[in-house]
């Protein structure tokens, strides 16, 4: 997404630019001129690079810069292939290129599973994450498989209770039932 920064010509002010910015090195170094002068040129230069040239403020995000990092090439053991979604955040399942593939779950920003070969999938990793950061009770934070899957028998110690839940999808298909044996299909 592209948008332009413009600054209101109220808050050009000359010797207001920071220090270290690369407009007032130019403005200092090149034009010792007077006061009017560097205000005209600080102002000229703030228009022309701030609203004329567009420029893209979002930075690269965590999984962009991954991506790009974990370019081919390199002896390493594990040579991930990261996948970002359009908007730039992590794709939840992230594997290996080599084979056997080891796969992590990530949420956004950054990886919620150790590498495994027996990740397949990441539903419930995600909303046992969700759980954990929302510091939901734990009878709330789902029990996933190795898989990935969700355990089909969701059981609270809390309360001696357990539900069936589908292993996809997390929803419960057999609602609660105080009954810590239950079996689920």
């Amino acid at each position: 997404m592209f948008k332009s920064r413009c600054l209101t010509f109220d808050s050009l002010k000359v010797g207001t630019a920071p220090r270290n910015s690369y407009i007032y090195t130019i403005l200092i170094s090149t034009f010792r001129r007077n006061s009017t002068e560097m205000f005209t040129i600080a102002a000229i230069f703030t228009f022309v690079f701030l609203c004329i040239l567009p420029q893209d403020i979002s930075a690269e995000t965590t999984c962009q810069i991954h991506k790009r990092n974990a370019g081919g090439g390199g002896n390493a053991l594990m040579q991930w292939d990261i996948q970002c979604d359009a908007q730039g955040n992590y794709q939840p399942l992230q594997c290996t290129r080599n084979t056997p593939k080891w796969c992590a779950c990530y949420d956004k920003e950054r990886m919620i599973t150790s590498p495994s070969k027996s990740t397949k999938t990441c539903q419930c990793y995600l909303a046992k994450s969700v759980a954990l950061l929302s510091e939901k009770p734990a009878c709330e934070v789902p029990v996933c498989l190795k898989s990935g899957k969700y355990q089909k028998r969701q059981c609270c110690e809390q309360t001696r209770k357990c539900r069936c839940v589908n292993e996809i999808t997390g929803e419960t298909v057999v609602p609660d039932t105080a009954n810590m044996n239950l079996s689920c299909p």
